[in-house]
C-alpha cells in the first residue's frame, strides 16, 4: 500500500478545484477539500480526496460514497481522472431546484 503524503493530496485538490473553475463551477478549496457551490447557491458539495482501503486516491461526496463513472457506475474514479471527476460533479450540483 502506498503512502500518500499531505501535499500529494493537497495538489489534487488544487487541480480539481481548478478544472471546476474552468468548466464554469464555484468551486474553493479548502485543504483536501473542493466546495463546489451551485450557480443559484441552493446547492452545494463537499468533495474529499483520501486514500481507499486499498490505499489508491480517491474523491469522495460529503456522504462518505466514493465517486464513481457517470456512466459506469460500477467504476471508482482514480484521484488524477479530472474530468470525468468534474462531470459528475456537475451532475450533482446543477440539479434544477424546484421552487413551490
Amino acid at each position: 500500500m502506498e503512502e500518500h503524503t499531505a501535499e500529494q493530496i493537497y495538489a489534487y485538490a488544487k487541480w480539481l478545484t481548478q478544472a471546476c473553475q474552468l468548466a464554469g463551477l464555484n468551486a474553493e478549496l479548502y485543504g483536501h477539500t473542493v466546495l463546489i457551490i451551485a450557480a443559484d447557491h441552493h446547492l452545494s458539495e463537499q468533495v474529499t480526496c483520501r486514500p481507499d482501503e486499498d490505499g489508491a486516491l480517491r474523491w469522495y461526496w460529503s456522504w462518505g460514497k466514493p465517486i464513481s463513472h457517470l456512466r459506469d457506475g460500477n467504476r471508482i474514479l482514480t484521484a488524477d481522472e479530472v474530468d470525468d471527476l468534474v462531470t459528475a460533479i456537475k451532475n450533482v450540483v446543477s440539479i434544477q431546484v424546484r421552487r413551490r
